[in-house]
């Protein structure tokens, strides 16, 4: 990957990196250091697998390089109670979790990259539809129609899915 390209990937990502890194580590300092670390692996790396999600890519980098910064420093950032609360319903988890997981995968891997990408930083990321549009460039009205278009695309896999259970 060249530097023009690894300044366009920064330039587009690089607040969404860093806000992630701080997410996980807690402290600026050290989301810095991670954001850093990030893109150094993404030159080493090179460009993302054609097809892929460029976001969720980044993201997968960006938390190895996290994990890998806490324990090099040997600590772990306190958890909140709610935070553990939160994890300890996830492990319970269900069957139709896992379904979830499933469609979602493949909705994702069904959409286009501008609608993939809105449709994580909204409903993975947190992100409201307004900072969604300043993040990406993309005006409201853009983002609320892909917004559209990722809900209906689950909406109608999900539907699938229970017509076939209907059929057993």
């Amino acid at each position: 990957m060249d530097d023009a390209q690894l300044a366009q990937l920064y330039e587009r990502y690089g607040f969404l990196i860093h806000r992630r890194c701080l997410q996980l580590v807690r402290r600026p300092e050290d989301a810095e250091d991670a954001l850093q670390e990030t893109f150094l692996r993404v030159k080493r790396y090179g460009a993302p697998r054609e097809g892929g999600a460029t976001l969720a890519w980044l993201y997968t980098i960006a938390q190895r390089c996290c994990f890998d910064l806490m324990q090099k420093r040997g600590r772990e950032p306190a958890a909140e109670e709610e935070q553990i609360a939160a994890l300890e319903a996830q492990g319970e988890g269900s069957p139709e979790d896992a379904d979830r997981r499933a469609l979602l995968g493949l909705a994702l891997r069904q959409l286009d990259d501008k609608t993939r990408d809105i449709g994580v930083l909204h409903f993975l990321g947190g992100y409201t539809q307004e900072e969604v549009a300043e993040q990406t460039g993309y005006s409201r009205r853009t983002i609320g129609k892909k917004l559209q278009q990722f809900e209906d695309r689950i909406r109608q896999l999900w539907q699938s899915r229970d017509r076939l259970q209907e059929r057993r």
